[in-house]
């Protein structure tokens, strides 16, 4: 096997996934840096199992994402201009403030996350069954051997 044209192909196919997400985010009215910070968000939230779990906090997702909380902040603040999270003070501490999606965000993340499943995948792998879940099995196993 081609390991050299398998790593050609791969970055390729990053690259365009890439360019989709850039196309989603600004349809949106979304930096890539802003649209990367809510999907984070959400996958955050997401991870949130128990009822009695918060959601995150500024560092949390700082440290999440491998940024330093100062410079998390600033992006924070412009998407809360745009109405798409806000901060809430955390009820034990009120020196801490939590970050959660306002409706408005939680419906905008939600419709990206539509667009870019069912427009972009679903129509752009259009292969067999057999080819997709070979692909499927190539990816999971890939993703297992990287964790």
């Amino acid at each position: 096997m081609n390991v050299t044209k398998i790593w050609e192909c791969w970055k390729h196919v990053d690259r365009l996934v890439r360019l989709k997400y850039h196309e989603a985010a600004k349809k949106h009215g979304l930096t890539l840096e802003q649209f990367h910070l809510l999907i984070e968000l959400d996958e955050l939230e997401l991870d949130i199992i128990s009822e009695d779990a918060l959601p995150p906090t500024i560092g949390e997702i700082a440290t999440d994402i491998g940024n330093a909380p100062h410079t998390l902040s600033g992006r924070i603040k412009r998407l809360e201009k745009k109405g798409l999270i806000k901060k809430v003070k955390d009820e034990k501490d009120l020196r801490i403030n939590r970050v959660v999606f306002t409706e408005k965000g939680r419906n905008m993340i939600e419709n990206i996350k539509e667009e870019v499943s069912s427009v972009f995948i679903k129509n752009t792998l259009k292969m067999d069954e057999k080819s997709l879940n070979n692909l499927l099995e190539g990816l999971e196993e890939l993703n297992k051997n990287l964790s």
